[in-house]
Formats: structure tokens, C-alpha cells, sequence
């Protein structure tokens, strides 16, 4: 990279690290997704102070979807990235937390959503928000509604504040639903943790594809020339290029 480029004021090369690696959608580590906008880790290896300058822009602005990722999954990114720029992470989308046990005093999560709330909490401890999806929150609202039991509905929603607020950093719990939930008292109890409630009107046949399969693979900068065959699920060194 050219030395001219570190004659720019320190704003317009922020600026032009927004402009490569930033994305407006939530991005998702392990689905096979391009775009025509460039978001190209590599520009991280340029040299060492690119790294530093840059780093912080790529893991620190971008929102990641871990919604479908298993606790396995998400250890293994944020291993990838390394140390410090996990620790840049400010913004996660996740699944509503599951529930195990739903018995009066016996509520319990599963496992799975303890081991993907403990790999972030352990790795991103910087993070700012934490999104649930609306189709998990949606899902969650329904099987506590089909309790018909307002004080196990009560203690669950504790029991997911309790493990949600353990993220010391954490400024902003982000709950995505629809407008119209199925139990008045389940979104009040929602509403009464703190969280902020981002609501949509419910569709019926909502598309909830996430493999932005409008956008180019090329942009990933394989150099191979088989594009159409290039798998990101299986290319283990993709995250590696912006490691620190």
C-alpha cells in the first residue's frame, strides 16, 4: 500500500475503511453469501498499521448474525478472528434463548443456548448490543403462551434477563417481535426487563432466506477462477485473513 495513502487525514482513511468493510445487513459467518459492495478481509493484511486502523472499523461496526451457528461454531469464529479483534465485537444477533424445563420452579435453558451466550460472553467482551431474532422470539412467545401458566411464563423471561444481563459491557438488549404477540402478558413481562422491543407487522409467508444469493462470490477474493463452485462453509482460512 502506497505511503501517499497515510497522507490522508486519519477521517478520510476511516472513511474509506467504511466504504470496503462495512456492511448494512447483519453478517453471517457460515452462510455462502456475496454482494456486489466489496467486504474483503484481506485489506486487514495490507500491513500492520491498516490492521489496527482498520480492524476495529471491520469487527467493530458490522453486526454479526450467530443465528445459525452452534456453540461449536461460534467458538470456532471467534478463535478465527483472534483475541483482539473479537474483542472489537460490539453488535450480535442471536436466537432467543431456548428453554429446556418449563415447570414451576424448574425453568432451565438448553444447553445450546447457554454454550453460544458463554462463547460470546468468554470471547466479545466489548460488546455494546445483543439482538434476538424475531422468528425465535416469535417462536419463544408461542410456547409460553401454550402454557397457559403466567407465573412459569414470568420465570423464564427472569431466568433469560438474568443470563443476558451477565455481559458486564452490555448496553442495549434488542428484542425483535411482532407487532401483534400472542399473549398481552408475555410482551408485558417482555417489556418489563428493560429490553427494547423492536416490532414488525407479522406476514404470513415471510421470507427469512439469509443467503443474500443476489450478490457475487468473487468478492471473497478467491482467486481461483471457479467461482461458482467456491463454498465458503469449507474455506477455513476466510475469517484467518483479518486475524490479528
Amino acid at each position: 500500500m502506497s505511503s501517499n495513502f497515510f497522507g490522508l487525514p486519519r477521517e478520510i482513511r476511516d472513511q474509506i475503511y467504511e466504504l470496503v468493510l462495512l456492511h448494512q445487513e447483519p453478517i453471517d459467518p457460515w452462510v455462502d453469501y456475496n454482494r456486489p459492495q466489496k467486504l474483503n478481509p484481506e485489506l486487514l493484511r495490507a500491513n500492520m498499521t491498516v490492521h489496527r486502523e482498520a480492524g476495529s472499523t471491520f469487527y467493530g461496526q458490522n453486526r454479526f448474525d450467530f443465528t445459525m451457528g452452534t456453540p461449536e461454531d461460534v467458538a470456532s469464529f471467534l478463535g478465527q478472528t483472534g483475541r483482539n479483534n473479537a474483542n472489537y465485537i460490539r453488535h450480535i444477533h442471536i436466537d432467543f434463548s431456548k428453554f429446556h424445563h418449563l415447570d414451576a420452579g424448574n425453568v432451565t435453558l438448553e444447553d445450546a443456548s447457554v454454550g453460544i451466550l458463554a462463547n460470546i460472553q468468554s470471547s466479545c467482551t466489548n460488546l455494546s448490543t445483543l439482538t434476538t431474532s424475531r422468528y425465535s422470539t416469535f417462536a419463544m412467545e408461542l410456547r409460553l403462551d401454550a402454557l397457559d401458566s403466567p407465573e412459569v411464563a414470568t420465570e423464564a423471561l427472569k431466568l433469560a434477563d438474568t443470563h443476558f444481563r451477565a455481559f458486564s459491557s452490555l448496553h442495549e438488549i434488542i428484542v425483535e417481535v411482532y407487532e401483534d404477540g400472542p399473549s398481552d402478558h408475555i410482551r408485558r413481562e417482555t417489556e418489563s426487563h428493560g429490553w427494547t422491543i423492536s416490532t414488525t407487522e407479522y406476514v404470513e409467508e415471510e421470507d427469512f432466506d439469509r443467503s443474500f444469493s443476489d450478490f457475487g462470490s468473487d468478492d471473497y477474493g478467491s482467486d481461483s477462477g471457479d467461482d461458482d463452485d467456491y463454498d465458503i462453509d469449507n474455506d477455513s482460512d476466510f475469517w484467518r485473513r483479518a486475524r490479528d
